[in-house]
């Protein structure tokens, strides 16, 4: 102990970190996924399990993102948000293949003040 700190080993935690490459492509979309889509330049959105034909539309794009969110969490599956039908994002994630959890350990030490 020097000066009030005593230094206490390694800390190991365990984090989650998305395997995903390229998080924005439609390539990440998996089968049974839930889409939310505005196709048009109406207001209104399309939601569908991919790869299946749109099967709702909500009036505005806050509540096709909530459907969409509902809609995955049900089922436990991913919902993504396209404007462009080309590129995506992840609203929702529920699939626990997604995430690999490492337990990972801090090569710095934790100090802790004492006085």
């Amino acid at each position: 102990m020097q000066n009030g700190t005593a230094r206490i080993g390694s800390a190991a935690h365990t984090e989650c970190v998305s395997k995903e490459e390229n998080a924005g492509s439609l390539a990440n979309v998996q089968s049974g996924d839930v889409l939310v889509s505005h196709p048009t330049a109406v207001r209104e959105h399309e939601i569908s399990i991919v790869p299946n034909a749109p099967h709702a539309i909500s009036p505005t794009h806050d509540a096709a993102v909530s459907d969409g969110r509902s809609e995955a969490g049900a089922m436990g599956v991913d919902a993504w948000l396209t404007e462009d039908q080309t590129h995506v994002v992840k609203i929702a994630s529920h699939r626990t293949s997604d995430k690999e959890c490492v337990q990972t350990v801090s090569t710095r030490p934790l100090a802790l003040g004492l006085g």
